[in-house]
């Protein structure tokens, strides 16, 4: 596998990376499995989950950055009309 080979995959991979987060920038909440709640044996431990807040979704990693650029594209289209 030639040098220029391998520079194409891993280039493909990242774009790859970058369509799918912009496309799906959530997954379930690790915590809670994407209920929303906490899991618990008692009923006073019940209510919602405190990392996702009851979301039952958290934000994957880079997509926030892959958003604000997209953002950023788009002024830099609107400042140049």
């Amino acid at each position: 596998m030639s040098a220029l080979t391998l520079v194409l995959v891993v280039l493909l991979v990242v774009a790859g990376r970058v369509v799918t987060l912009y496309l799906w920038p959530y997954a379930p909440c690790r915590k809670c499995e994407g209920s929303g709640r906490n899991r618990g044996s008692k009923r006073a431990r019940f209510g919602q989950c405190r990392r996702c807040e009851g979301a039952g979704r958290r934000q994957r990693f880079g997509a926030r950055t892959v958003h604000r650029g997209r953002v950023a594209l788009a002024e830099r289209r609107k400042a140049r009309k």
